[in-house]
């Protein structure tokens, strides 16, 4: 995880003055994102059920500016509490990325067990349906962008992943959309992003070989990241209700 060299650009995709929030933020893609969007020059708040101190410190330590909470994305008076408090002394919220998300330890229905199918589903579906709801009173303010991290197992049904976590995936993307069409009027623009097998924490052990895609190896989590602040920005002022495939050709649909 690395920030050196913030810089804070101009251009369509600046986010200098901009204020974001950024759950799973305290480790793989999440904490990526959250350093990306630093870069920009956002103002990031880092959310994560673990102590997000690591990535505060890296953007911190890179001249960029970031505060964080620990945050259960399952527990609504929580996550609303910590969304006000981003948002506290008339400060504004820009930007949400919602990016919590857990894998599960089951890939065959045959073993799936009812506690494993709320875990998951709590955290990738409730967990962003809780930050999508207390995160809009404040975006509505002025508009605002919302990026959500599903994956390309939601869409042509796993890659390894079990039922639970496609299931949750396939969600996301949907609720992405009711988002996009339910507050365009307010000027949010919502967006979501379905990579590829990252290498991440969360997917070491899980089998997959570099030849899983065309482009024949793991993404890194910088490039889910850059994707990311793009859709953030001002550069992506006419896309909205869009789930962009990162995912080195694995889907072209």
């Amino acid at each position: 995880m690395s920030a050196a060299g913030l810089l804070h650009p101009e251009g369509p995709g600046s986010l200098v003055g901009d204020r974001a929030v950024v759950t799973g933020a305290a480790r793989g893609i999440g904490a990526q994102i959250a350093i990306e969007l630093a870069t920009a020059g956002a103002h990031v708040t880092a959310f994560d059920v673990r102590e997000p101190a690591d990535t505060i410190a890296s953007i911190r330590g890179a001249g960029g500016s970031a505060d964080g909470a620990v945050v259960d994305v399952t527990d609504f008076s929580a996550v609303q509490k910590a969304m006000g408090d981003a948002g506290s002394d008339g400060a504004r919220l820009d930007i949400l990325v919602t990016c919590a998300a857990i894998y599960g330890n089951t890939t065959s229905i045959t073993d799936l067990s009812e506690s494993e199918v709320d875990a998951v589903l709590g955290v990738n579906v409730k967990g962003t349906m809780w930050c999508m709801k207390a995160a809009l009173p404040l975006l509505r303010a002025h508009g605002g962008r919302v990026v959500c991290i599903g994956s390309v197992a939601g869409k042509v049904g796993g890659v390894l992943a079990g039922p639970h976590y496609v299931a949750s995936k396939g969600a996301v993307h949907a609720m992405v959309k009711w988002l996009a069409k339910t507050e365009a009027e307010n000027g949010i623009h919502a967006n979501g992003i379905a990579p590829g097998v990252v290498d991440t924490e969360m997917i070491v052990g899980q089998g997959y070989v570099p030849e899983y895609c065309p482009l024949g190896r793991l993404a890194e989590p910088q490039e889910i990241a850059r994707a990311a602040a793009f859709l953030a920005s001002p550069a992506a002022s006419y896309l909205t209700g869009t789930i962009v495939d990162v995912n080195g050709g694995y889907s072209m649909a």
